[in-house]
């Protein structure tokens, strides 16, 4: 998927993806006699960059042992002489290896072609920028709403995201020439005559970012003061559809656990890595990560972000406290 402005989005934890990268170009300089290590980051994150191993076909699988019907259908030939036995059998065997090859090909583009679908898919409209207190996430907005009866999932579903993202529903990117006009007569300062000229030479959006000085004499915009004026508002037009961010008023660090893991459930549901284990969160931001995921996932749907052991706590304390209640509503009601 690529984003308004045509860069290629992937909806990934950008430092574990980067310790992926850094291990590729290494990769890309190093001798075949020597080995790679393979890419090192935080012990916390160890499991997350795994799973993306897995992701991007990068992890070291062994090599599968030859099955018994591949013995069966390797058996060698004896009942020629001993030449043409060897011959025929290694024939035989040459076939069999590029058979086994072409079916792993087969099965690999099977394979790229579903995880090529996986993030090719949605739309630019659909890729959000948060502004999670002062950290900047860029995510998709499919990844938070995967869970349905989720506070993320109301926040951003159809209805209110088209409030929310307006500026990032259509890039300026596909304006129509009737649109750019429309948008040069708003421009303070600028006399009418001038989006007549836009219209007449039919600019459109993508066109309109591209325009620089030259650009705009060619057009027939004479006065110098006039360019000055449209440079500088179509730099800040510019600036403006990439600003556009939702405030995210919590920790950048629990929220980016819960969205590493939110992400993994993606991967998981579209059966492209294993089942996620749960975030490792560091000791210090446990009660804090708790808190932020109970507020977006209140309820029951909190349990599929923490512990079992943490969530029978809690539900032990939840009975035991409508248990009080009920004993004191009780004894009220007796005097």
């Amino acid at each position: 998927m690529q984003d308004s402005s045509g860069r290629i989005f992937l909806d990934v934890n950008g430092d574990c993806f980067q310790a992926i990268v850094d291990y590729l170009n290494e990769l890309a300089i190093t001798s075949e006699d020597e080995r790679t290590k393979m890419p090192t980051i935080e012990d916390e994150y160890k499991y997350l960059l795994s799973q993306y191993m897995v992701l991007f076909g990068l992890s070291r699988l062994e090599q599968p042992a030859f099955t018994d019907e591949h013995s069966k259908r390797a058996y060698p030939v004896v009942r020629f002489s001993k030449d043409i036995n060897e011959a025929i059998n290694e024939k035989w065997e040459s076939l069999n290896t590029l058979q086994d090859e072409i079916s792993s090909l087969e099965k690999s583009f099977v394979d790229e072609h579903h995880f090529i679908d996986s993030f090719v898919s949605g739309e630019k409209k659909d890729i959000i920028r948060l502004n999670v207190s002062g950290t900047v996430i860029t995510t998709n907005r499919a990844t938070l709403t995967i869970v349905e009866d989720s506070v993320l999932a109301q926040q951003f579903d159809d209805t209110k995201w088209t409030v929310q993202g307006s500026n990032n529903m259509r890039g300026v990117k596909e304006w129509t020439a009737k649109e750019v006009s429309e948008w040069v007569k708003n421009v303070e300062g600028i006399k009418q005559k001038v989006s007549k000229l836009f219209k007449k030479n039919e600019i459109n959006g993508l066109e309109l970012l591209a325009l620089n000085e030259f650009g705009l004499e060619k057009m027939g915009v004479s006065r110098p003061g006039t360019i000055c004026l449209l440079m500088k508002a179509i730099k800040q037009l510019e600036k403006s559809t990439q600003d556009v961010s939702t405030l995210i008023e919590y920790s950048p660090y629990c929220f980016g656990k819960i969205l590493d893991y939110i992400l993994l459930k993606c991967f998981h549901s579209k059966e492209l890595i294993d089942e996620p284990r749960l975030p490792t969160v560091s000791n210090d931001q446990k009660e804090r990560y708790e808190k932020v995921v109970r507020y977006y996932f209140p309820g029951e749907s909190a349990e599929f972000l923490l512990p079992q052991k943490q969530n029978a706590c809690k539900r032990k304390r939840r009975d035991s406290s409508i248990s009080s209640s009920s004993s004191s509503s009780s004894s009220s009601s007796s005097w």
